[in-house]
């Protein structure tokens, strides 16, 4: 009998706990028509930690929100986190880590899915171009200046809930 219980209340833990909503990232509301519709991938750096760059659709990173961080599974399964580096420039990294401790907080959705931060040094997401073939993913720190840098674009990014299968 006692493993009859065990099992039920197993069962119920298991149906109880939320299931995550996938979803993607996209950028619009950027002044350059070209930077809109762009997907939030991951582009390999080391081990541990990726650059969050844009891609096309076909490969968007699928992410979640669990406890005010967005999450990332990679391919190895292992659990990325977004975070934003803290830096001496307007233009400051978003890091997709490994790390559960530098995973940012913060992170909510407003009303239309547009996904914001409550840190005090975030003033918006940028699109940049970079150094590599794809443009990457900054926010503006507002420690540093007001200005946006030549090579960026203020832009939104907002989720795309994926079909629940």
């Amino acid at each position: 009998m006692k493993y009859l219980t065990s099992i039920v209340l197993l069962a119920a833990t298991v149906t109880a706990s939320p299931v995550p909503k996938i979803f993607n990232l996209v950028s619009s509301n950027a002044s350059d028509e070209g930077h809109n519709g762009l997907y939030l991938s991951t582009q390999h750096v080391d081990p541990l930690n990726s650059k969050a760059v844009f891609r096309d659709a076909a490969d968007a990173a699928e992410f979640y929100f669990l406890d005010g961080t967005v999450r990332y599974n990679a391919p190895n399964g292992a659990p990325y986190a977004l975070a934003l580096v803290s830096g001496d420039e307007v233009q400051s990294e978003v890091e997709v880590s490994v790390s559960p401790s530098s995973g940012g907080t913060g992170f909510t959705f407003t009303n239309d899915n547009i996904l914001a931060n409550d840190n005090e040094n975030w003033g918006g997401w940028l699109l940049c171009d970079g150094a590599g073939d794809v443009p990457g993913l900054y926010y503006h720190n507002n420690n540093n200046g007001d200005d946006v840098p030549d090579s960026c674009d203020l832009i939104e990014l907002g989720a795309v809930y994926k079909a629940s299968s």
